[in-house]
């Protein structure tokens, strides 16, 4: 796939597969949708860049992201739209004490993507 062809979904989905693709530690499986397992070849200079962006955010804008890749299919799964937004929202109040609106979530998510298209693609 050409570099401009891909979107801040694909990378990002890559970068959630490389979060995945270490050693399992303990009784942590790798969870990974049955449509994710097709797509086996993680390009490690994305993934790469991408870690180094997220490094970058507040704990909190973090946890957004891995809620949305990493852990969507894991802690999140099943979960429709808003329910699974709901349930990152507590996830990040319980583990780092700050409260995010719906709109907080959603443009947290945004702007990183926005920020990984123009820097990684």
């Amino acid at each position: 796939m050409d570099r401009g062809e891909l979107t801040a979904d694909d990378l990002l989905w890559n970068w959630a597969r490389w979060t995945w693709s270490g050693a399992a530690v303990g009784n942590m499986a790798p969870v990974l949708h049955d449509d994710d397992a097709g797509k086996a070849e993680i390009c490690q200079s994305h993934a790469h860049a991408v870690e180094r962006l997220h490094a970058l955010l507040p704990w909190h804008e973090r946890m957004v992201i891995i809620a949305e890749y990493p852990q969507r299919n894991a802690r999140f799964e099943g979960k429709a739209t808003a329910a699974r937004r709901q349930a990152a929202r507590a996830w990040i109040f319980d583990t780092t004490g700050v409260h995010l609106s719906d709109t907080d979530y959603k443009l947290y998510l945004g702007l990183f993507k926005i920020e990984v298209e123009r820097k990684v693609r």
